[in-house]
């Protein structure tokens, strides 16, 4: 616990470092964890066999589509991904399961591709590292405060099959603790209090989405982390899993509903 505590204060630091400077250090900040996290997924899914290359080259198309091009860049980075994926799918002919192959690389470079854009696309807004800044420490307090409250409180599993120590408990009080970080920062940004409590409402239920999808997986080739890059965290997945998707509810949150 005394190792996770220390590792989770030394990142948020970095975070904040990071995402105020921007710039290029930032995108490829972003780009490195995203290409380890896709190597982690690959890794685990490797009994499917994903064909690492096409996704490598995806994702790097992606996240450069997202910071130097325009969101709509990301289409043609996807349309890319899967004609990859399709070209190296043909190269190894009707066998050995090349469908399962095929759709667990297309499955990885959705999964990170799409969330590190977001990271990336969040910070070219105007409100860019308001945004950026508050979608993750939302997401972390979630994640935190869901498992304080677990350990104390919990009593109803969430999704015993997937994740025996999730509670609803533990839902309700990550859920309070996202909500209530993310309008406190609200008061202190351009966000406001009103977009803030939508915001945080999203985080809220959207990250544990993120943090059961990732347990899917490991339950489903069982294994218990990641990786080991994280000390106390694990992996690059296991620290980021959650904000792969509040990072994408986020960005069209803000974009298409709130108008920002």
């Amino acid at each position: 616990m005394t190792m996770r505590v220390i590792s989770g204060a030394v990142l948020a630091v970095l975070a904040v470092v990071l995402v105020l400077h921007g710039g290029l250090i930032y995108f490829f900040v972003m780009l490195a964890l995203a290409l380890m996290g896709l190597s982690e997924f690959y890794r685990l899914v490797r009994m499917y066999r994903p064909l690492p290359l096409a996704g490598f080259v995806a994702v790097g198309v992606m996240l450069y589509m997202a910071w130097f091009r325009t969101p709509f860049g990301l289409l043609g980075a996807l349309a890319l991904a899967f004609l990859l994926v399709a070209l190296l799918g043909l190269r190894s002919g009707p066998r050995h399961g090349v469908t399962v192959r095929m759709a667990v690389t297309l499955v990885g470079i959705l999964y990170l591709g799409l969330g590190f854009s977001a990271l990336l696309l969040l910070r070219r807004l105007d409100i860019g590292a308001a945004a950026v800044l508050t979608v993750i420490f939302g997401t972390w307090a979630g994640d935190t405060m869901a498992y304080f409250t677990g350990r104390f409180f919990g009593s109803t599993p969430m999704a015993p099959k997937l994740s025996p120590k999730k509670t609803w408990e533990g839902f309700a009080g990550g859920a309070i603790g996202t909500v209530l970080l993310v309008v406190f920062i609200g008061l202190y940004t351009e966000l406001g209090p009103a977009d803030s409590l939508a915001l945080g409402a999203v985080i809220a239920v959207v990250g544990p989405l993120g943090d059961l999808f990732e347990s899917l997986i490991k339950r489903d080739v069982q294994i218990k982390d990641s990786g080991r890059g994280i000390p106390g965290h694990g992996g690059v997945l296991d620290r980021f899993d959650a904000l792969m998707w509040t990072s994408v509810a986020a960005y069209f949150l803000l974009t298409v509903v709130l108008k920002f």
